[in-house]
């Protein structure tokens, strides 16, 4: 059965959308990924992660944050360094008691870098301590181009042709989808932060004066990025998350391009360039590995094995994998402890949403304690549908199993590789289990000696017009 993604691919090709500009600028691609999920939120899928639904309490906490940027970590107060990290705004808090950027603080705490980090905010609050050195704040730039915009300080008119292409491609989209998107509204929004925000990006970039920037999610970062394309900087996206055929941050397929995209994409290993379409060449997506999953696989080597099964939520599928592990936990022919872990998304909804596992017989963690990572060196199995822990489950060696439910296809490139088990039913679960294992070749989805290895790669992309070579 085709799926929701691969039937929005069909539409937006048949339509030519990627060739749709409104004031000059190319809309599609800046606006593809936040369509489609908003299309599949109105179809039904869940929420993948909690969201701030602005009022007017949280445009005064933002208009807070502003002013305290002024004063603390003021981005425009930076140094100039060689590098400039934007990084991931959800960090998490560690044994030493600090709260990490997973993907860029291993970076930082192992390699000699001249760099500078930058960060949004997340749900209106920075945690604190960081453990990120040199750290800047972005919300004077972001929350500056949103107090303009409410000033009437920067105003975007679109014509009549714009609004009636506009108007043509919701019309097209309700009758595809049966979703009610106003899109009119979005690409105002958009174009209007682009003008608040460009300017002040490009001043930062004059004011580091970075030879590369290197981001984390570069999808949502538009804006940034056509101020580095227009400053001559060189864009390193460093991977934080699955990426598939059917992932609209990554994949272009067939005449599909994206002039936004990072100039380079350094990915996890091999395996996540298989069957994906970027818009970049081939050698410049470059498997270098995992610096915080080889770092902290390492931490828990000597952890002994419970032999539980771990199931692996998320919020777009949270509602049925959640019954799905209490129809495991009610099997006769399962006797294993089952742990039934949240993502972070979920900590604050998950009993209105999920009320069944309130009074679950087995364990629900919905916090950071114990790390996931300990959870699965006390496991043997688990049980997911798309999550990215799914893959970092594998190196702890464990038997994994993808459930069959809408989002599954995520992980439909780890069932082909035979590293997993499609299952739809606890007895397809019973049964997977006495067979023989999954094959997973560690080094291909996660290479080897990554931390050295990242170290050495982004030393060698900031040497100006050097070719990178492993």
């Amino acid at each position: 059965m085709e799926t929701i993604t691969e039937q929005f691919k069909k539409f937006e090709q048949e339509k030519c959308l990627f060739e749709k500009t409104v004031n000059g600028i190319g809309i599609w691609e800046r606006i593809r990924f936040g369509i489609l999920r908003e299309i599949k939120q109105q179809s039904g899928a869940g929420q993948a992660h909690t969201r701030l639904a602005l009022d007017q309490r949280d445009n005064v906490e933002g208009a807070k944050l502003w002013l305290r940027n002024i004063f603390k970590k003021n981005p425009y107060l930076a140094p100039s360094s060689e590098m400039l990290f934007v990084g991931h705004p959800r960090r998490k808090k560690k044994e030493d008691g600090y709260w990490w950027d997973l993907y860029c603080d291993p970076i930082h705490e192992s390699c000699t870098l001249d760099a500078v980090h930058f960060e949004m905010p997340h749900l209106l609050e920075h945690k604190s301590p960081a453990k990120t050195p040199s750290l800047r704040y972005l919300e004077f730039i972001h929350y500056s181009g949103t107090i303009q915009r409410k000033l009437g300080l920067y105003d975007v008119s679109l014509s009549e042709e714009d609004r009636s292409v506009l108007s043509e491609i919701e019309r097209k989209i309700r009758d595809e989808f049966g979703a009610s998107i106003d899109l009119e509204s979005k690409v105002q929004r958009l174009l209007r932060n682009r003008d608040c925000r460009l300017w002040l990006y490009e001043r930062l970039l004059d004011r580091v004066d970075p030879k590369i920037a290197v981001v984390v999610v570069s999808y949502g970062k538009h804006t940034f990025i056509e101020a580095c394309k227009n400053k001559g900087v060189p864009v390193v996206e460093l991977q934080h998350g699955v990426i598939y055929p059917n992932h609209l941050g990554y994949s272009f397929a067939g005449e599909r391009t994206k002039t936004l995209f990072p100039d380079y994409l350094l990915t996890w290993g091999e395996f996540w360039s298989n069957d994906v379409e970027f818009p970049i060449p081939d050698d410049r997506v470059i498997p270098v590995g995992y610096p915080h999953l080889e770092q902290s696989a390492r931490q828990y080597e000597n952890t002994r094995s419970q032999g539980q099964i771990l199931f692996i939520s998320q919020g777009t599928i949270g509602e049925q994998l959640s019954k799905f592990a209490m129809e495991v936990d009610r099997h006769p022919d399962v006797d294993h402890d089952i742990v039934y872990k949240l993502h972070p998304g979920e900590y604050d909804r998950w009993r209105n949403e999920y009320p069944w596992l309130v009074d679950a017989d087995f364990e629900v963690i919905d916090g950071s304690d114990p790390p996931l990572y300990e959870l699965f060196a006390r496991s043997s199995t688990q049980v997911g549908v798309g999550s990215t822990a799914i893959y970092e489950g594998l190196a702890f060696n464990l038997d994994t199993y993808v459930y069959d439910c809408p989002g599954s296809e995520i992980l439909l490139p780890l069932i082909e590789d035979g590293a997993a088990t499609l299952i739809s039913s606890t007895d397809d679960l019973v049964g997977a289990r006495k067979t023989k294992p999954n094959i997973f070749d560690q080094d291909r989805f996660f290479r080897s000696g990554a931390t050295d290895r990242m170290c050495r790669t982004l030393n060698q992309l900031t040497n100006e017009g050097t070719t990178y070579q492993d």
